[in-house]
């Protein structure tokens, strides 16, 4: 026979070396989980993941961590400067929503303010009905008719010295009820922050009333 027909062909041999090759991968998967047992059992515990795997701190948890953290030199300090009072100013707008007192911003803060909101808050102001009365008028002045036109102009300016007269005067009634409780002393600014707010309607003040219309005043404690 000739020595040919000893000679494996290569279709012999690819099943043997693929065959080898899966021996090799199985010994090395199992080399691998074997090296990861063995570090669990030495360490009592898991190894915690790195990177991504690792949980995602909140961002309120973030930010604490921030505010808490001593910085180092001079720009991060005046990062952590920055983001101290982007918080403050996002606690304060919260708070004009909500009449958090505790976060109010200075123009609102204290209890003479509070007082001073809650005199006008119970009492009827001008202010409330002032804008639908102008829109009713600025309607009527569309009419093509000199009669109309001229009331008009007379009821749009009736109406705001009108506003302005009861503004002027809730703002008094506002200062007195400070001075009152908690002396002249504190009651600087006061007519005019209750003036700005008797001009508005009560669903747009800020920070919002506490007191019902014709309730009685909330008590407030001085500082």
């Amino acid at each position: 026979m000739p020595p040919e027909a000893f000679k494996p062909s290569h279709d012999a041999e690819h099943p043997l070396i693929i065959r080898r090759l899966s021996a090799v991968m199985l010994l090395r998967r199992s080399s691998v989980k074997d090296g990861q047992t063995d570090s669990v059992d030495l360490d009592g515990a898991p190894d915690e993941p790195a990177g991504k795997g690792r949980p995602t701190p909140k961002r309120a948890a973030a930010r604490q961590a921030r505010r808490n953290q001593t910085p180092k030199n001079r720009k991060e300090a005046a990062a952590l400067t920055r983001d101290k009072r982007r918080q403050e100013r996002m606690a304060a707008r919260q708070a004009l929503v909500t009449g958090d007192e505790r976060n109010l911003p200075a123009r609102d803060a204290g209890p003479e303010k509070r007082l001073a909101r809650d005199v006008i808050d119970s009492r009827f102001t001008y202010g409330q009905v002032f804008f639908g009365l102008i829109a009713v008028v600025f309607l009527a002045s569309l009419i093509p008719v000199t009669a109309v036109h001229t009331a008009d102009n007379f009821v749009a300016l009736f109406s705001l010295a009108l506003m302005f007269l009861d503004g002027a005067t809730n703002g008094r009634r506002a200062r007195s009820a400070v001075v009152a409780k908690y002396g002249k002393e504190n009651a600087r600014g006061i007519a005019v922050y209750a003036f700005m707010r008797a001009l508005f309607p009560r669903r747009l003040r800020r920070p919002p009333p506490k007191v019902k219309r014709g309730g009685a005043l909330v008590a407030t404690e001085p500082r």
